[in-house]
């Protein structure tokens, strides 16, 4: 009877005898600790006697024996950690049952007791021993009602929902939150969390990211903490809430996602997006890397479930609007989605952008005005997030042609060539393509923003290969049938998109002297540039060109000359004379046209004189306008912005006007500024005539066409970083000559000492050279008198004082 009883002697030694007495008495506690830790079969006797007792103490209200209970438990976590398992079901209950005492110290301590017993628990006996099980989840839902505590008095409350949020991160902190039935920890963990953060002012992915110097400790008691405050328990929600999502894994995502989703439907709260948008930073900020890309699958089935009764619901549009917001976010915030499946993401983009247009009549380009009509600015949200989605789908690459294969998926849907079809997928062709020419634009635009990002920082290591990660421009050629189109919109649209691409891929400032670089030099460059100057002849041929095409055409012209500088202008000059003896010959008709295209010619020679800082060009180009708007030759598109031409036909533009084009540029003597005061002369055409004989040929012509196939062309930039080289340029080398009647050899064993000696030395290709020119100059019935005098021709490089033998190598 005296072996059952000690515990019980050593556990009632620990608490006061006097009544007012604070903590347990030193000196018997350290007793009762060595004792549990040298015998921890004791422990579950211990857990067994503690539990009896706080279950009397509360029943009796005796606060400080409440206490002291929770001193004793903490210092027996502390010291049997590796046995705690044998007395875990006693803590919980233990914990369990000082939260119901309504004392706030007792809450407060009881709740530092879980903390520390988190730190240690595993978990291992959850889902194993079903009451313990039971009790673990009870005190969970304990901590998770304080969250949302609700009293008279403020600093109570403020107390009671901090020492919730504290047991949360403490559960969540815990390795036990995986241990066992994971979606009923979460269920009861993250609603408050959720709720906590609803009802706050500032953003929770904000909340989550605060500095250190604004973290909270968990293990600080809420009583006499000086610093808390409700931002306080904020942060505590916040980090909490990334905490969890940190440790959610593939199949967790969903789950951990359900319960927001539930409270945004219950509550309503899709709109404003700014909540909805804010915890999804959050998650995705906290989520393990190879995981993120399942909020964007999330997020599409969602969408895919409420779109089809957006029409019609006011809510269901607002928890579109939200969506679609939520989308646009992940999308563009510059953090990659490892796993994702480009296409079919693009693809659903696509379709819901398509579908929002067909549901809502209307294409909402421009946001509206009034800030009232909620309806006009759902619509907005949902169109314009789901095409900024898609070009932010194109600001990461995730595999080497990617750009190309969302350019060219967007290009077919532009159903260039079907210009029979008056509809596409229930929209007007017209409008239809301009929603797709929207989502081409931003996409080429954030392309070549990544490009410029990547080459910015690849700039600082010259060790580093480079990856062309941009929309090639032989991408562009199946669409360049809209610049014939037969509506003037469509046509404008696409070259409005296709500058801003051009522009945005160009380089800030080519350099031109002393010789010009040549950049038009890759093979898809080349097509796409000669496939545009056919289709600007053909465009401006077109009997329904109006202002806005005029202006469109400058616009390409100008835009191909800054991205490709002097190939494209020595190309350029045929095809811009070209379109003056269109008009020189009527071939254009009605005078207000003629002088609108006459127009271009003088205006395209004006840019170029300033781009390559020809004085004598810009002045002859400016006297030339001054000349014709003095005689009424000259056409006031170019005489003030376009956009404040409110007249569209160039007929109506002048109808009293009918003054022909009589002064016309003079090509011999614009070729001859060209050559000679322009920059645009190669290293080995010092008098510039090879270049004025360029600039003459008659566009179209065979000598054009044979100028074309001159360009040098490589098929990719980034050849000579990924093709294999050979360590030597003499490995696998073989000599050999034919002579009549009789095959001659060299011999491996002469040769081989030679080859020793020259691989010790950096051997250039002036050795190979010398020794094949020895060979070729040789009469073929010549014979080899001694092998001795060939290999001495073998030339070890450009120095001729080099005596280096390879027939008696430099080292014995």
């Amino acid at each position: 009877m005296h072996l059952y009883v000690k515990h019980a002697t050593l556990i009632n030694n620990c608490y006061p005898e006097k009544e007012g007495e604070k903590g347990p008495r030193s000196s018997e506690l350290s007793y009762l600790v060595f004792y549990a830790s040298s015998r921890p079969v004791k422990l579950t006797k211990v857990g067994l006697f503690l539990e009896k007792k706080a279950e009397r103490d509360i029943a009796k209200g005796r606060k400080q024996n409440n206490q002291v209970t929770l001193e004793i438990i903490k210092a027996l976590i502390e010291a049997c950690h590796r046995d705690l398992n044998l007395f875990s079901k006693y803590v919980v209950k233990i914990i369990d049952m000082m939260l119901e005492t309504k004392e706030i110290e007792v809450i407060d301590l009881a709740c530092q007791v879980f903390v520390i017993f988190t730190n240690y628990h595993d978990g291992s006996t959850l889902g194993v021993d079903a009451e313990l099980t039971k009790d673990y989840e009870l005190l969970l839902k304990k901590f998770a009602a304080f969250c949302s505590y609700e009293s008279a008095d403020d600093t109570l409350k403020l107390q009671t929902r901090y020492i919730g949020q504290r047991g949360l991160q403490a559960a969540v902190s815990s390795t036990a939150l995986q241990a066992s039935d994971f979606k009923v920890q979460l269920d009861l963990i993250l609603s408050p969390l959720i709720h906590a953060l609803s009802k706050s002012k500032n953003p929770a992915n904000a909340l989550a990211q605060s500095s250190n110097n604004e973290d909270i400790d968990i293990h600080q008691s809420a009583i006499g903490h000086e610093t808390l405050n409700a931002h306080s328990v904020e942060i505590i929600a916040a980090k909490t809430a990334a905490l969890l999502f940190s440790k959610a894994n593939g199949v967790a995502v969903k789950l951990s996602l359900g319960p927001l989703f539930t409270f945004m439907d219950t509550n309503e709260k899709w709109w404003p997006a700014h909540f909805a948008v804010s915890m999804m930073e959050l998650a995705l900020d906290s989520l393990q890397p190879q995981y993120r890309y399942l909020l964007v699958s999330e997020i599409l089935q969602q969408l895919e479930a409420v779109k089809s009764a957006a029409n019609v619901d006011q809510h269901k549009i607002e928890k579109r609007a939200s969506l679609v917001s939520i989308l646009d976010t992940i999308l563009n915030a510059n953090i990659p989605l490892v796993g994702i499946s480009v296409l079919e993401v693009l693809n659903s983009l696509f379709t819901d952008l398509i579908k929002s247009v067909h549901d809502f009549k209307t294409f909402r380009d421009t946001e509206p005005v009034s800030s009232n009509d909620l309806q006009a600015k759902l619509e907005y949200t949902i169109q314009q997030g789901l095409a900024h989605s898609i070009g932010g789908l194109a600001s990461q690459t995730y595999y080497l042609n990617q750009l190309n294969d969302i350019t060219g998926y967007i290009i077919s849907k532009l159903r260039v060539g079907n210009n029979a079809l008056e509809t596409i997928d229930g929209l007007p062709i017209q409008e239809y393509r301009s929603v797709v020419l929207k989502c081409l634009d931003l996409v080429t635009t954030a392309s070549s923003t990544k490009e410029t990002q990547k080459e910015d920082t690849e700039s600082n290591n010259e060790n580093t290969p480079v990856y062309n990660h941009a929309v090639t421009l032989d991408a562009w050629i199946p669409a360049l049938g809209l610049l014939t189109e037969k509506t003037p919109e469509t046509r404008v649209n696409f070259a409005v998109t296709l500058v801003h691409y051009l522009e945005a891929t160009s380089e800030n400032e080519i350099a031109i002297e002393p010789y010009p670089k040549h950049t038009l030099n890759q093979h898809g460059d080349v097509m796409l540039v000669n496939a545009l100057h056919q289709s600007i002849v053909d465009w401006i041929q077109l009997p329904n060109i109006d202002v806005h095409d005029i202006d469109a055409i400058h616009m390409v012209l100008s835009a191909l000359t800054r991205k490709f500088g002097a190939d494209e202008t020595i190309k350029a000059v045929p095809l811009v004379f070209k379109i003056q003896e269109l008009v020189k010959q009527t071939v254009i008709q009605h005078t207000a046209r003629q002088r609108a295209v006459a127009a271009i010619v003088v205006e395209w020679l004006s840019m170029v004189g300033e781009f390559y800082r020809i004085d004598s060009l810009v002045q002859y180009a400016d006297v030339l306008k001054s000349e014709r708007i003095r005689l009424n030759e000259y056409s006031p598109v170019f005489m003030e912005a376009s956009s404040d031409i409110a007249i569209d036909k160039l007929e109506e533009l002048e109808p009293n006007n009918t003054t022909p084009v009589d002064k016309f540029a003079d090509r011999k003597l614009v070729v001859q500024m060209l050559s000679k005061d322009g920059p645009l002369r190669d290293e080995d055409d010092t008098e510039g005539t090879d270049l004025e004989a360029k600039l003459m040929i008659e566009w179209g012509s065979d000598d054009y066409i044979n100028h074309d196939r001159s360009y040098r062309i490589r098929t990719s930039r980034n050849l000579n970083d990924l093709k294999a080289k050979l360590a030597t340029p003499w490995t696998n080398t073989e000599v050999t000559r034919n002579e009549p009647g009789k095959k001659q050899t060299i011999r491996v064993e002469n040769l081989k000492e030679a080859l020793t000696g020259q691989t010790q030395q950096q051997t250039d290709a002036n050795g190979l050279q010398s020794l094949t020119n020895a060979c070729l100059n040789k009469r073929p019935n010549e014979t080899v008198a001694d092998m001795s005098s060939l290999l001495q021709s073998l030339s070890l490089g450009t120095d001729v004082s080099n005596t280096s033998s390879l027939v008696n190598p430099p080292y014995k």
